[in-house]
């Protein structure tokens, strides 16, 4: 795995208070092209067949991935209503079990399935969004996120987190994947205007970096627990 850059000594930027959408709203990162919108995949991830929330309950494989996907129905309900439906184009789905730290083979099914999304929406000459439910419903491995970013540096491209944070149960931030592409490249730092003027990806690359420690077995540091807690509670 390749090794984490160790982020500069700088705090998020203040929290804004956090309101419902009135309406279905367009960031403009992932822009509208055409009629078909943007290519959606909505994407949630398992470490192992016991990462679920019934105590005690056995599942095979067939189980979690229904599992996961339940959790990805509700997903798709919620962020309708803050986006909208986003186009004609259907949304896709995509389920891992996976441990989140651990590299993605290119030649893997899971990896084919998401490269196919952005060729699709390079093809179309449209963006595409990653829906995750939570911050490592990809992936934390560096390496696997920046190899996939990588080869679509000319698609636009966006991760909506459905996580905790601002005192509600979930809400979603966004995040310009290639901005986090470009930092775990060590082509940007941080403090870098870009990134720190961009509130959703500078607290996008600081959970990656946080999450894959605690998925390394490492505990967060008290400057993690202090700043991060609030969006995830595994930092706590």
């Amino acid at each position: 795995m390749m090794s984490s850059k160790s982020s500069p000594d700088r705090s998020l930027p203040p929290p804004q208070e956090h309101k419902p959408s009135q309406s279905p709203k367009n960031n403009g990162a992932s822009p509208r092209t055409n009629a078909l919108g943007p290519v959606v995949v909505f994407i949630a991830r398992a470490t192992d067949l016991n990462d679920h929330h019934y105590p005690g309950a056995v599942l095979d494989q067939d189980q979690m991935h229904e599992y996961l996907r339940n959790l990805l129905v509700i997903t798709s309900s919620e962020h309708r209503k803050v986006y909208g439906s986003l186009g004609a184009r259907p949304h896709k789905m995509q389920t891992i079990i996976h441990p989140a730290n651990s590299k993605l083979s290119v030649l893997s099914r899971i990896t084919k399935f998401l490269a196919a999304a952005l060729e699709e929406a390079r093809e179309t000459k449209s963006g595409c969004i990653f829906v995750l439910y939570n911050w490592d419903g990809w992936t934390t491995d560096h390496v696997t996120m920046t190899e996939m970013c990588e080869q679509f540096k000319d698609v636009p491209f966006t991760f909506h987190v459905y996580a905790n944070g601002h005192g509600v149960p979930r809400e979603f931030f966004e995040a310009n994947a290639h901005k986090v592409n470009a930092y775990f490249r060590r082509r940007i730092r941080l403090d870098d205007d870009s990134i720190a003027q961009d509130r959703h990806t500078f607290l996008f690359i600081k959970m990656i970096e946080a999450l894959n420690m605690i998925h390394l077995s490492f505990p967060p540091t008290p400057d993690q627990k202090h700043e991060l807690a609030k969006y995830d509670a595994r930092l706590a």
